[in-house]
């Protein structure tokens, strides 16, 4: 990366906040591409080519500036990036009062330039993933994207995944949350991705601990899927758990709602058609029969942990079942009958 008038000036404007000489800064070929006198600019600078000349720093007294065309006295210094030569940093003024700030600015300039090559290549790497999981969920051949991820994204995606969903108005926002989180834990997502109007989608390597992320949004974390076909279910299962069961603060776990999961599947038509008759009894009901109902099938249809829970006896249990029965014509004490009633009970 070299240094351009565009960042340049971006530089010096930084800088010349706390130094009080004047600065230039100069890109491969000795060309003044900014400074804090904006006249120099495009000029050629005799040191800075010196500078490149012999990549060492140039010292110039006023004698020696008959000897570089365009410089005045001062400090020269080559600016490196990854190796290579990326421009020159000069201070005005007498070059043994500006030195040390010659190399502190030598040295914020490579930061610089070090932090936009690594911000550019995230910003590449994620448009690669967003271009990448669009394929994927458009069902594009999964072996096609398998190699891709390898080739182009150095990442072998032939692995089990477990792809966690949040729902939130806002995506990117919240996608950069995400982010600063999941770095200091460890947490090695394949990549964190707003995705739609209203999605961040994050795949996790399965086998670690579930995150505890500090998010207040729904979120849902779909069961583990191997490979790029793994990760486009996992995330449709998380997609529909949150649809299902996700409140603001709360993870919904997909491998939980397998039963949801399939009653959401059911056409609208047939499922009213059977069902509407039973839940408009149900909805007359007072809400105390609603509640038994719902800890009754939390506590798998025992009789004896569901009484405990509710603080009541079995006996008076077995009377509201019984009066559920004659009110709404559905006994939760029979299979088909209980199975239809927890339907109901999901969706009211």
């Amino acid at each position: 990366m070299e240094l351009t008038a565009q960042l340049g000036q971006e530089i010096i404007h930084r800088l010349s906040r706390y130094i009080d000489v004047s600065i230039n800064l100069m890109d491969p070929t000795g060309k003044i591409v900014a400074s804090t006198d904006r006249s120099r600019v495009n000029q050629i600078h005799g040191g800075a080519q010196s500078v490149i000349h012999t990549l060492e720093a140039q010292k110039i007294r006023p004698e020696d500036c008959r000897h570089f065309p365009n410089t005045k006295p001062g400090m020269n210094l080559p600016i490196f990036h990854r190796g290579e030569l990326a421009g020159v940093v000069g201070l005005t003024g007498d070059p043994n009062e500006v030195f040390q700030a010659a190399g502190m600015t030598q040295g914020s300039v490579e930061i610089a330039l070090d932090q936009l090559y690594i911000q550019k290549q995230s910003f590449y790497q994620e448009r690669q993933w967003n271009h990448w999981f669009h394929r994927l969920m458009s069902f594009e051949n999964t072996d096609k994207l398998e190699k891709e991820a390898l080739y182009a994204l150095r990442t072998d995606v032939k692995k089990t995944w477990q792809v966690m969903v949040f729902q939130t108005d806002a995506p990117y926002d919240l996608t950069e949350n995400l982010r600063l989180q999941t770095g200091p834990k460890e947490l090695d997502p394949l990549f964190i991705l707003p995705y739609q109007e209203n999605l961040v989608v994050m795949p996790l390597p399965f086998g670690k601990s579930h995150p505890n992320l500090k998010v207040e949004a729904p979120a849902a974390i779909g069961e583990p899927g191997y490979n790029a076909k793994g990760i486009r279910t996992s995330f449709e299962q998380a997609k529909q758990s949150i649809d299902i069961a996700g409140k603001k603060g709360t993870v919904a776990y997909s491998a939980s709602l397998k039963m949801e999961r399939l009653l959401a599947n059911i056409a609208d038509e047939t499922y009213h058609d059977v069902t509407d008759p039973y839940t408009n009894r149900l909805n007359r009901l007072e809400r105390a029969y609603l509640r038994t109902l719902q800890a009754y099938f939390n506590h798998d249809l025992k009789i004896n942990r569901t009484a405990e829970h509710l603080h009541i006896h079995r006996n008076t249990l077995n009377y509201r079942l019984d009066q559920i029965y004659k009110k709404v014509g559905l006994d939760a004490r029979k299979f088909k009958d209980a199975v239809l009633l927890q339907s109901i009970l999901i969706n009211l």
